[in-house]
């Protein structure tokens, strides 16, 4: 009978400890193999053409549009053409002095918004010096952006915009039938459910956060608007003529 060694307990500090080992392994090796993709389909799709990188998805290579549209393919299209934008100012981004290493690559993905300008090089300078948020950086950048078009950054503007980018994403979904078949659903290999089970559960809790904030604004519309507060009447001044 093989003897069982004894369980050794780790203390909590060292399960943080390994969390943050694992969390910063992981960034590191989507870091890198995104921007290898980037690069990889940057120079093999669109010869290294950054006007074509930037372009509409109608103008985009055909065999860019073909290669998005496999269903074996592992990433979304979205995601690869946040890939090659980024491989697309990377050379811009060097060539100013940028070290693209010290910035997060979800940064890198918000600057592509922005065209190869010393704003872009300041705002990559401001990621590196004084840690600016990735929120912090799309408000900076919505903010240019609205200011290039000569629109105010207005709250009006603001939700208007975010409502028809929640829009565009609900109805351009398609729902498979595979969602509602059980047969189907069964007939899945238990690590293909799992990790289905765990994007799906994500992706209820985001979606639950987006449909509280709306159920929030349709509350604030259709509430009816406070009447500005009145003091009492003031009373004419009292004539002292005899």
């Amino acid at each position: 009978m093989t003897e069982m060694l004894p369980e050794v307990i780790m203390d909590d500090a060292t399960i943080i400890e390994a969390v943050q080992f694992i969390n910063e392994r992981v960034v590191k090796i989507v870091y890198k193999g995104s921007l290898e993709i980037g690069q990889y389909v940057f120079e093999r799709f669109f010869d290294n053409n950054i006007q074509l990188a930037g372009s509409k998805i109608a103008n985009k290579p055909v065999s860019f549009r073909k290669l998005c549209a496999r269903p074996d393919l592992k990433v979304s299209r979205s995601t690869l053409m946040n890939m090659v934008r980024v491989a697309a100012q990377r050379q811009f981004l060097i060539d100013g002095g940028i070290n693209e290493e010290a910035v997060g690559y979800s940064q890198l993905v918000v600057l592509t918004r922005l065209e190869n300008n010393e704003e872009k090089l300041s705002l990559a300078r401001e990621c590196i010096d004084e840690q600016l948020s990735e929120r912090k950086l799309k408000l900076r950048v919505q903010e240019i952006r609205a200011q290039s078009l000569d629109l105010p950054v207005t709250p009006a503007v603001t939700v208007k915009k975010y409502l028809t980018r929640v829009e565009r994403w609900v109805r351009g979904m398609q729902t498979p039938a595979e969602m509602s078949s059980r047969n189907s659903i069964n007939s899945m290999a238990p690590a293909d459910k799992e990790k289905i089970l765990d994007v799906a559960g994500g992706l209820i809790e985001d979606i639950s956060v987006i449909s509280n904030k709306l159920m929030e604004l349709v509350a604030v519309l259709t509430e009816t608007p406070a009447s500005p507060e009145t003091g009492p009447p003031v009373s004419p001044p009292v004539s002292t003529d005899a």
